[in-house]
């Protein structure tokens, strides 16, 4: 009698299953907003995965869904959460300049990222948020953003690296690790007033950025999805590697904001380290939000938000020049007949390097190294794009679907500067978004433009990049949260025309 129950549930499963099946298939509607069958517990998460090991990113898993679905605007569940993903620029546009979208959400991932504080800059919102933003930027402003002082500052970081690599003789290398200390010690600068002379010190740091960058690539989404693993299983769900790595960059940067406490001199803040601690001690104090939480994050902000991206920038940009000869060869040409061999060049060069501006915005348009931007939280009930979206829904921004659109970019995955050069001038198309937009778009853009100029000139004007014999070079990145280029090397060889 027992087996005869069993087979009696297990044939109403099936026919349960049979019946509802065309439904399950059916998109959801998060707000009537489209989008694939969520499962329990896994919501679509598997869906994603599979897109993701397909296509190869996150990006083009959710832009291929987009495809799918007809729509620029998706829903997905990722494990217990609800996220609207918005693919073309009309709706990232409004996201971007439309206050209503300007909040964060405070999830397991970004309470992570910001060690359970509610501070700083990129993932914080509200009046103190506005209020940090705003003295962050008076505070850049102040400290040469934009003017000399400022390049300055990176053209003796790339004084630095042209005599390392004259010391070395050029021959096989890696260039990203050329270029980190470079804009790491410029940021340092910035923020603490003198560079990281310690190689050792220097190396540790460089080390902490890139072991938390990969532990929140690895981890980061899962945790996000489910928030309770790190409980259940906290080492292999690399919840104790991030907490331990997050404990080890609060240490290092805490001592160094204590050095500058017991340094500090009223009216002679020459860091932004110590201009903080004007506003904190003299000025409109912690009722305003200038605490020392506060300051730790402001610092963890700009060194993630600076140091991994413009680094990865510069790593694409140079795999580039080493897969394209051809248009190496263009940009030499340029580079030499504006910049004599022996000067560096400098902010004024720009305008009269019109193809060497177009091969990097091009390269940052294929490459950009955060495809996917936010998270961003509706703060109110609102519409986009005809769709409903309620409040609280987490938005994520696909960046990756504008830069590739064939309608406004013709062989949209091919590396070609041409297209931004129109009678010798270099003109960058009005849909490309490498920085932002609207109020968080990001603060430190000026530094970031003015490295990647720099360093890349100056780097070209007195090197060619030659791929290593019987090695060969792929472009394709490695997925994460960020992409970045599959580790490579390339021959150095001196240019000296």
């Amino acid at each position: 009698m027992f087996i005869y129950t069993i087979y009696l549930i297990v044939l109403c499963l099936i026919l349960t299953v049979i019946k509802l099946r065309p439904k399950l298939l059916e998109p959801t509607s998060g707000g009537n907003i489209p989008g694939p069958f969520p499962w329990p517990v896994l919501g679509n998460l598997r869906l994603v995965r599979r897109l993701c090991k397909k296509f190869g990113g996150q990006h083009k898993a959710f832009l291929e869904l987009s495809k799918d679905y007809n729509s620029n605007i998706i829903n997905l569940r990722l494990g217990h959460s609800d996220v609207v993903v918005v693919c073309g620029y009309k709706g990232v546009a409004k996201i971007l300049r439309d206050e209503t979208f300007d909040a964060r959400p405070w999830n397991e991932f970004t309470k992570i990222r910001n060690m359970g504080l509610r501070k700083g800059i990129t993932m914080n919102e509200g009046p103190v948020w506005r209020e940090m933003r705003s003295w962050l930027v008076r505070c850049l402003r102040d400290l040469g953003f934009g003017r000399v002082e400022m390049s300055d500052k990176i053209r003796d970081e790339l004084v630095i690296i042209l005599q390392q690599l004259k010391a070395k003789g050029g021959g096989i290398l890696r260039m990203n690790p050329i270029v980190a200390p470079a804009v790491i010690n410029v940021i340092w600068s910035v923020a603490t007033g003198k560079r990281i002379e310690d190689e050792k010190r220097l190396r540790y740091f460089l080390d902490l950025m890139e072991r938390r960058a990969k532990a929140f690539d690895i981890a980061g989404g899962m945790l996000s999805v489910f928030p309770w693993i790190r409980h259940v299983a906290p080492k292999s769900s690399g919840y104790e590697l991030l907490m331990t790595v997050n404990e080890e960059l609060k240490l290092f940067l805490m001592e160094t904001i204590n050095e500058h406490k017991k340094t500090y001199t009223p009216g002679k803040e020459m860091d932004l380290i110590h201009m903080f601690l004007a506003e904190m001690y003299n000025g409109k104090g912690p009722e305003a939000g200038f605490t020392e939480d506060q300051l730790l994050m402001i610092l963890i902000d700009l060194f993630i938000a600076g140091s991994q991206t413009t680094t990865v920038t510069l790593d694409f940009m140079f795999l580039y020049m080493t897969l394209h000869q051809d248009v190496q060869e263009k940009v030499h040409q340029e580079l030499d007949s504006v910049i004599s061999f022996g000067r560096l060049p400098q902010q004024t060069d720009r305008p009269l390097l019109p193809y060497t501006e177009s091969v990097m915005t091009e390269s940052q348009r294929l490459r950009v190294v955060t495809p996917i931007i936010g998270p961003r939280r509706a703060l109110n009930d609102t519409t986009l794009e005809g769709y409903k979206i309620s409040k609280g829904t987490c938005i994520l921004m696909n960046i990756y679907s504008i830069h590739t659109n064939p309608e406004d970019f013709d062989d949209p995955e091919v590396f070609k500067p041409e297209r931004f050069m129109v009678n010798g001038a270099h003109v960058p198309h009005k849909k490309l978004i490498f920085f932002g937009g609207g109020h968080r778009r990001c603060p430190g853009e000026t530094l970031a433009r003015s490295a990647v100029f720099l360093l890349f000139t100056g780097i070209m004007r007195n090197y060619k990049l030659l791929p290593v014999p019987g090695k060969e070079l792929d472009a394709e990145p490695q997925p994460g949260l960020t992409i970045s280029p599959k580790p490579y090397e390339v021959l150095l060889v001196s240019h000296s025309t």
